[in-house]
């Protein structure tokens, strides 16, 4: 459950980073560009996008990258990295009635032994 709760909270840094690009943005330039996903993985690594798409083309289907991939992509950035993040920290929740982890495998609480034995 750790691990969901660190990748919401990435998730929501990386909302709140791409707010700020796309602000500092507005402030050079004079618009407001929404950045979607697709622009976002364009602006970070641009071939391997185009390695992406062709692969997918070659070996899955026309089909997969024009009705899931391509919409995928257009969907705005921030509300995407949001919900995504809320959920996973959501889903990563600690309840209350029971302990926390240990760091990797997790720990049992230990009975405390009474007397001197």
């Amino acid at each position: 459950m750790v691990v969901f709760r660190a990748l919401g909270w990435l998730l929501l840094a990386l909302a709140v980073a791409v707010v700020v690009h796309d602000l500092l943005t507005w402030w050079s330039e004079g618009r407001y560009p929404f950045s979607t996903l697709g622009s976002l993985w364009a602006h970070l690594d641009p071939t391997s996008l185009g390695n992406t798409q062709t692969s997918a083309r070659r070996n899955l289907s026309g089909i997969l990258w024009t009705w899931l991939m391509r919409p995928l992509l257009t969907v705005p950035a921030v509300p995407a990295f949001v919900v995504l993040g809320l959920a996973l920290v959501w889903i990563g929740r600690r309840d209350g009635s029971r302990p926390d982890a240990g760091f990797l495998a997790g720990s049992r609480p230990r009975k405390r032994r009474r007397g001197l034995s």
